[in-house]
């Protein structure tokens, strides 16, 4: 859970007067001490002179020092209402003791031998004074010496420090409820009520200012209501900017988008469109316009592939060629027009013979050509050929004209008749030529069998 603001400023202004106030503490502390040390002394001194006083009394009445018995209750005397000091004694000019009273709860003290001293000074904890004898010109009859109690001279500092921090950590815990509040009126409660208006804005609802921006503050969180009511403003322009923008983008990507859909549907009639043609034009350039069959522009290729499958598959390919005897007649006798018609009837009746795997094509005039597959033996091929060859042994009827049409066909096998395209059409060629010298019918390359067409 996030740390509210106020709190968070009160934390740091805590920590660093707890700082500041640890180090003033330490240096109240440290002069405090020295102060009740010369305090203590102070007092030291005035208690020496005291006992250095009574003592010069007894001297005018005749006494010395080293004559007076019970002189240790006048160095009590001296000390007894005063907790800083620690112990009094009475010296002989040499520095001996001559009286000694120590406080029963302070450890012992041990005084040196005697310095030339003049009337008052301060020695290592001791405040000493002179004894001097009024009835022989102020000789100097001993000396009186009084120490201070660092015990409780330490104790009273940190009494006098403990107090001081009380003091202290009472003044900043007033300060920090005083500032916490202060914090909270100015600073933390217009936090809160601005994160709480923050927090009503809406992302899909910027039509609607929160009442609270709407109300004047002439303070510091006043002018953050004031920009963030204009950050709303301008949100408010720039969604309504947006929103134009995106129907106009729409109406502008409906227009396009329709527009692109007649291009695609014109463009995709245009392509089926050449499509056709070029179908139409691949069709037209392998297919006989007379006859339907395919043209010489397919069959030759055609062939090449064949050839080549044959060779890599070690099969046998049959290639006829074939030629009608008397069709120059038919032409100069009936017309083109006669021989046309003659010639579709004709390519009927061998395309009739011909089984699916074969191909028959229009060489040109009355010239056609077979691709035979898919036989045993060339008694089979030539068996194919004699069907064919029968199919002309009754008239052509065109236009209640009975035409005798013979045909001559010559047969290349692969590969025993030739390995290539144009050894084949050579070989069959060949023969063609042979049988039609003969008088028509069919021959088989390189052998001198020939079947005549029946009479």
């Amino acid at each position: 859970m996030a740390v509210p603001l106020p709190v968070r400023i009160n934390l740091v202004s805590l920590a660093f007067t707890a700082l500041v106030a640890c180090v003033l503490t330490a240096l109240g502390g440290y002069f405090l001490y020295f102060q009740q040390v010369e305090h203590a002394h102070s007092r030291a001194r005035f208690a020496a002179g005291d006992l250095a006083e009574r003592a010069g009394h007894m001297a005018r009445l005749g006494l010395r020092p080293q004559d007076t018995a019970h002189f240790e209750e006048q160095c009590e005397a001296v000390i007894r209402n005063d907790p800083l000091l620690d112990e009094a004694g009475v010296l002989d000019p040499l520095g001996l003791v001559l009286h000694h009273y120590i406080r029963a709860s302070a450890s012992s003290l041990l005084l040196s031998d005697a310095f030339p001293m003049k009337e008052v000074f301060s020695f290592d904890g001791m405040e000493r004074a002179e004894i001097r004898d009024p009835l022989n010109g102020g000789a100097v009859l001993g000396y009186t010496a009084v120490s201070i109690n660092q015990d409780m001279v330490l104790r009273q500092t940190l009494r006098n420090v403990g107090w001081l921090v009380i003091c202290a950590l009472s003044l900043i815990a007033v300060g920090v409820l005083v500032q916490h509040v202060v914090f909270w009126k100015a600073l933390g409660r217009p936090l809160a009520e601005l994160v709480r208006t923050a927090d009503e804005i809406q992302p899909d609802r910027l039509e609607t200012i929160p009442p609270a921006l709407e109300r004047p503050r002439r303070d510091d969180i006043g002018r953050v209501y004031g920009a963030l009511r204009r950050l709303i403003e301008r949100l408010q322009e720039a969604r309504f900017a947006l929103l134009e923008q995106n129907a106009m983008l729409e109406v502008a990507v409906r227009l396009r988008t329709s527009e692109l859909e007649h291009v695609n549907q014109a463009l995709a009639r245009d392509i089926e469109r050449r499509k056709q043609l070029e179908e139409e034009l691949r069709t037209q350039a392998n297919t006989d316009a007379l006859t339907g069959l395919t043209n010489r522009a397919f069959v030759v290729p055609y062939l090449e592939k064949r050839l080549a499958q044959a060779h890599r598959e070690t099969h046998r390919l049959g290639l006829l060629l074939l030629d009608f005897d008397g069709f120059k007649c038919v032409n100069d006798t009936w017309g083109h027009a006669v021989g046309d018609r003659a010639l579709q009837i004709m390519a009927q009746r061998m395309q009739q013979e011909c089984r699916a795997s074969d191909v028959l094509a229009r060489l040109g005039g009355d010239e056609f050509l077979i691709v035979l597959e898919d036989f045993a033996s060339q008694a089979e091929a030539l068996g194919f050929c004699e069907r064919i060859a029968a199919q002309f042994n009754e008239p052509v009827l065109v236009e209640r004209l009975a035409l005798s049409l013979g045909i001559s066909i010559g047969l290349a096998i692969y590969p025993e008749h030739g390995s290539t395209l144009d050894t084949l059409l050579a070989s069959a060629d060949a023969a063609m030529y042979a049988i039609k010298q003969a008088g028509g019918g069919v021959a088989l390359a390189d052998q001198a069998f020939i079947m005549r067409r029946e009479a």
